[in-house]
């Protein structure tokens, strides 16, 4: 038995089997000022995330994880899924059975733990699929020296009730690194998606969340479409790593068929980053995707953990839809990895929503302040 990852690894004398506990606590607090509707205008706390799982490996090509998770007072199974390995032709293959965080931009594709900024972008929340960011079904993945690609088919969200069938989602990503040195990488990559969405589904809508995800009524809603028969969606990711600096863009469409109509979905979003104290920035280029920095030196050691400081300017329009809204918003981060599995996070953000409907019509434009304790083992 090991304890290397925040948490106990049991493993067999031969290494072969291996077992480890795994879990994760995000604690939020939030406070909204300046919006023309007093409504808004809120401070709380929140729970985030409570969960709770296990994953390891049985020999040298199997690997398994399990995860359940209570979010907005209510219990889901998050991961659930069986991996198979190999090496084939000169490239790393795997095979993932089951539920499993999907892979759709480089946000949506990075684990909560890893990404910069308390909420992910709206690239990656609002240019979503029905069945959200996970899906029961196969994914496939073949990566190579500076290259991955990935294709999956999936129903609905394993905790999705079952009263209707499933949303069929077909998904493929893939990233290529054209520069790849010690010194710097860049990174490209591209998505998509198409769902056919059940005869039986009468509607669907999203509200994604502005300025932190505490404030219920700080959301840039899509409104409700009825009667949807089919959704696509596609994006583009650019950027790069640089030494202790980083920057990325996001671009992402959604498209929504209905019996009467065509909506389109956009979003974009920029930020960049700087590691203040040296470490290396979290992308990984093996997926093209984002993961916990290391420290140099935690405080377990003697040290004083990682520092980073992030920007975001992002914009999502639903104006397409009869009743959706557009949101502008820009946010300044400031993240404290004391240890690789203890971060502590703030974010300050300026936003401005254009409502057509409902209560809150109009536009209106404030500032939020959120932190966040993350503990992830």
């Amino acid at each position: 038995m090991h304890w290397d990852r925040g948490g106990p690894e049991v493993s067999s004398l031969d290494g072969q089997i291996t077992f480890r506990p795994k879990g994760r606590v995000i604690l939020d607090a939030g406070t909204t000022t300046g919006s023309t509707y007093p409504e808004r205008n809120v401070s709380g706390d929140e729970l985030r995330t409570l969960r709770l799982g296990f994953d390891g490996r049985v020999g040298s090509h199997i690997s398994y994880s399990f995860e359940s998770d209570f979010v907005d007072h209510k219990a889901a199974v998050k991961g659930a899924y069986v991996v198979w390995r190999d090496h084939w032709r000169g490239r790393d293959v795997e095979v993932t059975f089951g539920n499993r965080l999907s892979e759709r931009s480089q946000e949506g594709s990075s684990s909560s733990d890893g990404t910069p900024f308390m909420e992910r972008n709206a690239v990656a929340s609002a240019i979503t699929p029905l069945k959200g960011f996970y899906g029961l079904g196969v994914i496939g993945k073949v990566y190579g020296d500076d290259w991955h690609v990935t294709a999956q088919v999936a129903g609905d969200d394993i905790g999705n009730p079952g009263v209707a069938r499933d949303t069929l989602t077909y998904m493929a990503r893939g990233h290529w690194n054209p520069v790849k040195t010690p010194a710097a990488t860049v990174h490209l990559g591209a998505w998509s998606y198409y769902e056919n969405f059940p005869a039986d589904l009468a509607s669907l809508s999203r509200n994604t969340s502005w300025g932190g995800h505490f404030n219920d009524r700080l959301q840039v809603p899509l409104g409700t479409l009825r009667n949807p028969l089919e959704g696509a969606g596609y994006g583009l990711e650019f950027g790069g790593v640089a030494g202790p600096y980083w920057t990325f863009l996001e671009v992402g469409r959604r498209q929504i068929e209905t019996r009467t109509d065509h909506v389109d979905v956009d979003a974009l979003a920029l930020s960049a980053g700087w590691m203040i104290t040296g470490e290396a920035p979290s992308y990984s280029s093996r997926g093209g995707t984002l993961g916990k920095v290391h420290p140099r030196v935690p405080l377990s050691k003697g040290g004083v953990g990682a520092f980073e400081v992030a920007l975001r300017y992002q914009v999502l329009d639903n104006t397409d839809a009869p009743s959706g809204a557009r949101g502008r918003e820009a946010t300044v981060g400031v993240n404290w990895r004391l240890e690789e599995w203890m971060r502590l996070m703030v974010n300050v953000s300026h936003w401005n929503i254009e409502n057509k409907v409902s209560k809150f019509a109009g536009k209106d434009a404030g500032d939020s302040l959120a932190g966040r304790l993350q503990v992830s083992f």
